[in-house]
């Protein structure tokens, strides 16, 4: 069985859901009629989410995967190195640690414990574990704990420390998070704003700078934009900037961009069902 094979059968439901998505705003597109405007966009965004839920869900949950392990690995040193200056040595300590519940990093632990207690030498054991969670922070702390062990120093102390300086950083994260709301919420009211002052020109303005002509016509007199095409380009404008304002406000909340994506997927929803909906219901809808 080749590696692309391998692939295709880990995300299988990603791509089947991408497919399903896809096909439905396009029979959507094709088939629906005119009339029905105002199921059409319900439709497009059920496609949509169908579409994207899945892969945004799968690398969601990696990434809270990672977060869950970098978590408990500073318990995991804490506890190592406790264990360490009761007098045991390395591998009991290991197995003792082992018995704890690091949730996620359960399983690299416990592989952990069990090859160095099979002569592995430490520092190559910490080495996979660092290489198999793909987390930087683990990485560099264990980096660190096996530099220490090759030249002979005390490693409950280091561990000690790795953890002081994990916890810190992380309690620092934590405080970040909680002092980014305010801007959060203004990330969000802009979004809203923006989405407001697009559907105040689509309905009232643009509608009132037009000639009737043009708008029954479906096209322009003059040789301008006929009002259809304004409304498939703000639709466009709201999406792209529901996108990337989403991917900001995970970046400054979490540090991260994947985590941006929850809120991406929100806005994006959000922000197309409120201007489809206006427009499918405001008084001009017949002529657009």
């Amino acid at each position: 069985m080749n590696l692309k094979s391998l692939k295709y059968k880990k995300y299988k439901t990603e791509f089947i859901s991408v497919f399903a998505g896809i096909l439905i705003i396009v029979l959507n597109m094709l088939l629906l009629p005119k009339s029905m405007a105002l199921v059409s966009p319900l439709i497009n965004l059920m496609g949509g989410l169908i579409a994207f839920i899945p892969s945004f869900w799968h690398f969601y949950a990696e990434y809270r995967k990672r977060t869950v392990m970098e978590e408990q690995f500073i318990n995991f040193t804490y506890d190592l190195s406790e264990s360490i200056k009761s007098g045991m040595n390395l591998p009991l300590a290991l197995k003792h640690s082992s018995k704890n519940d690091y949730l996620s990093l359960n399983p690299y632990v416990n592989k952990l414990a069990a090859q160095v207690d099979w002569g592995i030498p430490f520092g190559k054991a910490l080495s996979m574990l660092a290489t198999k969670t793909r987390s930087v922070p683990i990485k560099r702390s264990i980096a660190t704990i096996i530099e220490t062990y090759k030249v002979g120093g005390e490693v409950a102390k280091t561990l000690s420390s790795v953890s002081s300086s994990l916890r810190l950083i992380n309690r620092i994260k934590k405080e970040r998070k909680s002092s980014i709301f305010s801007q959060i919420f203004t990330s969000y009211l802009i979004y809203f704003v923006f989405i407001f002052i697009l559907v105040i020109l689509q309905i009232f303005l643009l509608p009132m700078l037009m000639p009737i002509e043009e708008m029954t016509t479906g096209g322009p007199m003059g040789g301008g934009m006929p009002i259809e095409a304004y409304g498939q380009s703000f639709l466009w404008f709201i999406i792209i900037q529901g996108f990337f304002a989403g991917l900001v406000t995970g970046k400054l909340a979490e540090g991260s961009f994947i985590s941006g994506l929850k809120h991406s997927v929100f806005l994006i929803a959000i922000g197309y069902t409120i201007f489809s909906m206006a427009i499918a219901l405001s008084p001009h809808a017949a002529l657009m």
